[in-house]
């Protein structure tokens, strides 16, 4: 069921391109340069570790360290906002919706430079790279998680004015997510948490329209 969304949404996409104004290289005006696009993808977690140091209510210390395989699939949801700082040169700012490991839900908010070996406004290879920051959308002990990603992707050319990019990356979460009392199995106060950081690295398959 998406997948025919989307397949439905790049055919209206596509037909609206076909009647787009021709592009203006971003020798133009300043406000010619700007670009708006969305962003839909598969992640699929491949990688975590852990390491928690904090005092349960009995008052002794635990500490808990790991890493391994962590296999998690989520999707993710994304709208940009982008400059042409040249026809090879694109700096964006996206912010949406991202799945990372187990019941992990965020809204992130990163910057991103894409590189055009060709030009933006031709068919061709890319490569990007992005960092940012993330929040919960539920409360958690802990601090802001801090996101990065990078990879390449091909561009298809609808029109002057209208692209589809697939893109295949790895991405890579910081996070702090709540801790868990064994004694009473409620949260642990942030007060008695001396360390509490996750990682996950994870594979991304997506696919963009731009304008």
């Amino acid at each position: 069921m998406m997948g025919r969304k989307l397949l439905i949404i790049i055919i209206l996409l596509s037909s609206f391109a076909a009647s787009a104004p021709a592009r203006v290289l971003p020798s133009g005006p300043p406000f010619n340069r700007f670009r708006v696009g969305v962003e839909w993808g598969y992640t699929q977690c491949i990688f975590g570790y852990r390491d928690y140091n904090f005092f349960s209510e009995e008052g002794y210390r635990v500490y808990d360290r790991s890493y391994g395989f962590h296999w998690a699939s989520n999707a993710q949801l994304t709208l940009q906002v982008g400059y042409a700082l040249s026809e090879r040169h694109l700096v964006s700012l996206l912010g949406g919706y991202i799945g990372m490991g187990k019941d992990n839900r965020l809204i992130p908010v990163a910057a991103r430079y894409t590189f055009f070996p060709r030009s933006l406004y031709e068919d061709g290879v890319f490569a990007y790279a992005q960092a940012g920051a993330a929040w919960h959308f539920y409360s958690m002990a802990g601090q802001t998680a801090l996101l990065g990603a990078g990879g390449a992707g091909y561009r298809f050319r609808l029109s002057d004015d209208c692209s589809i990019d697939l893109l295949v990356g790895l991405k890579y979460l910081r996070d702090h997510p709540k801790l868990i009392d064994p004694d009473r199995g409620i949260n642990v106060p942030e007060h008695n948490i001396r360390k509490n950081v996750a990682g996950y690295c994870a594979l991304d398959i997506s696919i963009a329209v731009s304008f």
